[in-house]
């Protein structure tokens, strides 16, 4: 009977999954105690958009320099230029930093490639401040203090070494600034217009040593307790990181040996549905009804789990690296396996009271052929498994000029309810309507989906009416490859998908 039906449409758009490739053991090692490429890749990014705050900041500071009453007004020595060049030096480090961080985002960042714009950044930014706090007034200032950014920054970011290398750095750069402009190597600069405190704490050079050695010591406590905390923080991540590591490698076991069991009962189950058509199709002598009916239920129950084990191992295959390395994509005529795969549903559709209307056009991509196949068998069984009793399933394929091809699977049936269509691509997930219109699926047939499209880099949306029916719409790319990066398909695709039908 028809379910009721929900007039608003539902979109969902297939994409990639979400955990990327587990390294190898010796990577891992290698990269033990630092973050993953692509997130240091993020967080300088976000160091950049900082970095425009302190642009703004030194244009604002430039522009009250130009109003020579109001720097009076704040007691401030009219400078000069100063700031403008130092903004436009660091507008330029920032374009810099930001177009090699999307470069490294683009391709699969490693730590070591981004941890040198990290590096970069902190080390030219050390050298710019020094610049500003000696314009701004090294002794009677607290700009001195902004050191503390970098220090504090960097113990989050880097080993314990690393953040100390980057604290003396700091430390030096500063002393340095204070000792040059003491011994007059440079001229002492200020923005203060009156020079009072300047020459109030150099009238006594316990008062420098104090200032100086009172911002070192603050900069060394600081980098030890954040540096501490860190370090704590690093450990833990690093612990669950192995646990999970762990988790993974017990579950690949025990998918493994799940696996090779039920390879190995593949050829048991179909020679127990061979015996028993035999018997049905009385071979072996004339069967009393009673013995058909257990022998029918026998065979139905035989091609199910049969329909379940070589889906289970084309879904292992597919999620297989081993396998994923030696796919052999060709150029296909999607119309022809289209085709191939109605013709052999026809008896199915039959036997369900279902019409399936094609409109079929040559329309050539790169593909693998064996995943196009299980792509379209999937979505087509689907289509006529969930339709009601009378209904139609059209399918098209199209292929228009400067476009890749377009295929499109659209039935009458069931439909999705909106709340699950975010998990209709999930292994072995059903749906209750699902479960109540078809008992015999397996739930991974849209896994399969998910995984072909991902592999191919097919775009997959759905849209759906809960009662009035879904449509599929593949999107193929126009001559690509198959094999193409995780990049390349996070590029491609707008969301995740699931197995719900």
């Amino acid at each position: 009977m028809p379910q009721p039906t929900d007039s608003q449409v539902r979109i969902y758009e297939l994409g990639p999954s979400a955990s990327g490739p587990l390294l190898p053991d010796s990577e891992q090692k290698r990269n033990a105690g630092s973050l993953p490429g692509p997130l240091i890749v993020e967080n300088e990014l976000w160091f950049c958009r900082l970095r425009w705050i302190a642009i703004a900041i030194l244009v604002a500071f430039g522009l009250l320099g130009l109003a020579p009453q109001t720097g009076r007004l704040l007691g401030l020595y009219s400078h000069a230029a100063w700031p403008f060049v130092t903004a436009a030096v660091l507008t330029l480090m920032n374009v810099a930093f930001i177009r090699h961080a999307r470069l490294l985002a683009r391709g699969r960042p490693t730590p070591r490639g981004a941890m040198v714009n990290l590096w970069a950044q902190i080390i030219l930014d050390l050298a710019v401040l020094t610049v500003v706090v000696h314009f701004m007034g090294s002794l009677e200032t607290y700009v001195p203090f902004v050191y503390l950014f970098h220090i504090v920054l960097a113990c989050m970011f880097f080993s314990l070494p690393q953040s100390a290398a980057v604290t003396v750095l700091a430390s030096l750069l500063y002393i340095g600034c204070v000792a040059a402009e003491e011994t007059g190597l440079i001229s002492q600069r200020g923005i203060y217009a009156s020079s009072a405190v300047r020459v109030g704490i150099e009238n006594n050079p316990a008062a420098v040593i104090f200032n100086v050695g009172s911002a070192v010591a603050i900069w060394t406590g600081a980098w030890v307790l954040v540096s501490r905390l860190s370090a704590m923080v690093r450990e833990r991540d690093r612990k669950l990181a192995e646990a999970n590591r762990r988790m993974i490698r017990t579950q690949k076991d025990k998918t493994s040996h799940m696996l090779r069991t039920t390879h190995e009962l593949k050829a048991p189950f179909a020679a127990i549905h061979a015996n028993a058509q035999l018997l049905t199709q009385g071979h072996c002598g004339e069967m009393p009804p009673k013995a058909l009916v257990v022998l029918e239920r026998i065979t139905r129950r035989c091609t199910r789990l049969s329909d379940e084990i070589k889906e289970m191992l084309q879904l292992s295959n597919l999620k297989s690296d081993i396998e994923r390395s030696q796919l052999s994509p060709a150029n296909l005529d999607l119309s022809a396996t289209l085709r191939e795969c109605i013709d052999q549903l026809r008896e199915l559709a039959r036997m369900r009271e279902v019409s399936i209307e094609e409109r079929l056009e040559p329309a050539h991509t790169m593909i693998v052929p064996d995943h196009a196949t299980m792509l379209f068998a999937n979505l087509l069984s689907n289509a006529v498994l969930y339709s009601h009793a009378g209904g139609q399933v059209r399918v098209e394929c199209l292929s228009k000029p400067g476009e890749g091809p377009k295929v499109t699977i659209e039935d009458d049936g069931i439909g999705i309810p909106a709340d699950q269509l975010p998990k209709v691509f999930d292994e072995h997930y059903r749906a209750g309507e699902a479960v109540s219109h078809n008992r015999e699926s397996t739930g991974l047939g849209l896994a399969i989906v998910r995984h072909v499209a991902q592999a191919n880099a097919v775009r997959v949306r759905v849209e759906t009416r809960h009662g009035a029916g879904t449509r599929f719409i593949l999107q193929f790319q126009s001559g690509q490859p198959a094999s193409c990066t995780e990049t390349d398909v996070k590029e491609m695709f707008n969301g995740p998908l699931d197995d719900s039908r």
